[in-house]
């Protein structure tokens, strides 16, 4: 995939249909940057084919998810989504999950274009006031990132996550609406 312009990517929903290509969007995300995933390429390789046709039924179809994908000459090339409760004293929050651009595609502004649809669309929630995200604390680039889209540092996990025998520690963050 050649690198695109600042105008050559859309932020879309996905079909269900298109559940083969968020699966290996997402088995990607996990080979290539393992340290940022709670979860791991061979705990979600062994998924059945039933559980990423959820997924995305999910994201699209119910209350409480979603997901939003960048496709550039109509590949997936990033990712971002969030969930929220419909428990009574936990619905106000949104927790961000999954962000990921394709290493060749960084720096284009795919990453800030997905979280502000995400952000806009969650704002129009009238229950959600507030919204979560961790992330790796060796990571300038996202924290700079999520710092611009108005989210702040408010706790650090240390150790939070263990993956090829190494400890990483996590940063909370949270933006208010």
């Amino acid at each position: 995939m050649t690198a695109p312009s600042a105008e050559a990517f859309a932020i879309i929903s996905l079909p269900p249909s298109r559940w083969r290509e968020s699966r290996s969007l997402r088995l990607q995300a996990l080979q290539t940057d393992p340290s940022a995933f709670a979860s791991s390429y061979a705990d979600e390789l062994a998924f059945a084919d039933s559980v990423w046709i959820s997924r995305i039924n999910s994201a699209q179809q119910r209350a409480g998810n979603m997901s939003f994908f960048a496709e550039v000459a109509g590949e997936l090339a990033g990712m971002a989504g969030a969930r929220w409760s419909d428990r009574e004293k936990l619905r106000h929050v949104a927790n961000v999950y999954g962000v990921y651009v394709r290493p060749a595609l960084r720096g284009k502004g795919i990453a800030s274009a997905l979280m502000r649809r995400l952000l806009s669309e969650l704002a129009a929630l009238p229950q959600i006031e507030k919204v979560n995200l961790s992330v790796h604390s060796e990571n300038p680039a996202a924290i700079a990132l999520y710092a611009r889209l108005g989210f702040v540092i408010v706790g650090t996990a240390k150790r939070e996550l263990q993956e090829a025998g190494r400890y990483y520690d996590m940063h909370y963050m949270e933006r208010h609406f």
